[in-house]
């Protein structure tokens, strides 16, 4: 079963209930571990897949639901993960050490998925239970880990974030980019705020080490 993504999920829902929704999804993978191993596998993949775009959403201001659903699923993961390191505390190398097994659960899913693709029958080649099991408990692993990491992250700062609440930090920033006629951190307020964002968190590092 999944016990480790179902309690991360329970135990944040006061702070996070909208994560709750993927309840739905680990119901379906573990119903259908035995009974219906490319069902259990499909459904592997669109949990991960579903939570490292929730992820990149919510830590990305640039990253729309349109954009992330234009990234395949590997580089979704990847992304997430990065981001996630960006804002708090992770271990990049675990993106790397989990690479081969999500490119590897997204040839499966493509190759022997029942739901998304639809499927002529009888079905060439089948998932065994065995490979759905350890595939269940794996994604069950990952998940968790994104999503510790992730509930950490203090998203607070992002609900009232304005231009003209850091004035020393965008006149810092013009005094860097000095272009004539415009303001540099404006412009970069309104057209790549998710840049801006990381300055600003920059410039407050910054300014921590001085004093």
């Amino acid at each position: 079963m999944m016990p480790l993504s179902r309690d991360i999920i329970h135990s944040n829902k006061s702070t996070h209930s909208d994560f709750d929704y993927y309840n739905t999804i680990i119901e379906k993978i573990e119903k259908n571990h035995i009974v219906n191993p490319d069902i259990s596998i499909e459904s592997s993949k669109a949990l991960i897949e579903g939570v490292s775009k929730s992820i990149l959403i919510r830590l990305e201001t640039a990253q729309t639901e349109t954009t992330v659903n234009a990234m395949d699923f590997p580089e979704l993961f990847r992304n997430a993960c990065w981001s996630i390191q960006r804002h708090g505390s992770f271990e990049v190398d675990f993106v790397h050490r989990s690479a081969t097994m999500i490119q590897k659960l997204a040839e499966i899913r493509n190759s022997r998925g029942d739901i998304s693709h639809g499927r002529a029958t009888p079905k060439k080649n089948n998932s065994t239970k065995e490979s759905s099991k350890m595939i269940m408990h794996v994604t069950d692993a990952i998940v968790h880990y994104m999503l510790e990491a992730f509930f950490k992250i203090d998203l607070s700062y992002k609900d009232d974030l304005g231009y003209e609440d850091n004035p020393e930090f965008n006149e810092s920033l013009d005094g860097d980019y000095n272009v004539q006629g415009i303001s540099y951190s404006k412009a970069l307020f309104d057209q790549d705020p998710t840049t801006y964002e990381e300055e600003l968190e920059s410039y407050k590092e910054l300014i921590e080490q001085e004093e």
